[in-house]
């Protein structure tokens, strides 16, 4: 009895350490990392910038009424064109308050982390449904909490994707894509079919020297 007792608690110990294990490896799996290979972290700023060097820059707040001299007006969130544009930090706020590192398939809001910022509307990030164009834009003017405020960060092939993914049972996950309209105005929307690689750069970090990337002080770069 002694000896069978002893090996059921040896199995159980092993299992029990093979199953931690497991655990422990598969946490680093879920966790978002940036372009250093460090984890992202919540509520510190980042550059979204394309996976694919050489195809535009980061993001930046950009009006949808190209001929109005308020850059306020409609503002939704698009690509610079120049690869050498890093467009404003985003800081990420998961649901989870007290997570401080940014996991796949969670629940988060984005907001842009520029310290200029003139426009009433708030940097948060939301979507816009535009019934006259039939599309639904990511812009600016969202709310922490609010359905359409929230995102989720997930795979795609080496990179990273966005999804709007409003805490409705009866809504699915929808991908963030990147529409170039007549003008070349790179626009992020929403898309059943297509989705916008992307990777995180830690803002004001120069740990990575093959970066080329440059910040833009002002409020709406240049595309």
């Amino acid at each position: 009895m002694l000896t069978l007792s002893f090996i059921t608690l040896t199995v159980l110990s092993v299992s029990a350490a093979l199953t931690a294990a497991s655990a422990a490896d598969a946490v680093p799996n879920q966790v978002v990392l940036d372009t250093a290979g460090h984890p992202v972290q919540s509520n510190v700023q980042y550059y979204i910038i394309p996976a694919k060097t050489g195809t535009g820059g980061g993001l930046i707040p950009s009006s949808r009424n190209s001929n109005t001299q308020d850059s306020c007006l409609n503002l939704v969130i698009a690509q610079s064109s120049s690869p050498f544009v890093s467009g404003l930090p985003v800081t990420f706020s998961p649901l989870n308050t007290k997570t401080k590192l940014v996991q796949l398939s969670t629940s988060l809001s984005l907001e842009f982390g520029s310290t200029v910022w003139l426009c009433p509307e708030s940097k948060v990030w939301r979507i816009n449904h535009s019934v006259q164009l039939r599309k639904s834009f990511v812009s600016t003017g969202g709310e922490k909490g609010k359905g359409h405020s929230w995102f989720q960060i997930q795979k795609d092939g080496d990179a990273y994707k966005l999804m709007y993914c409003p805490i409705i049972a009866s809504v699915s996950c929808i991908n963030v894509d990147l529409e170039v309209d007549g003008l070349g105005v790179r626009r992020l929307v929403l898309s059943n079919d297509q989705s916008f690689a992307v990777k995180f750069h830690k803002a004001y970090d120069d740990s990575n020297s093959n970066c080329n990337l440059k910040s833009n002080s002002r409020m709406f770069p240049f595309f």
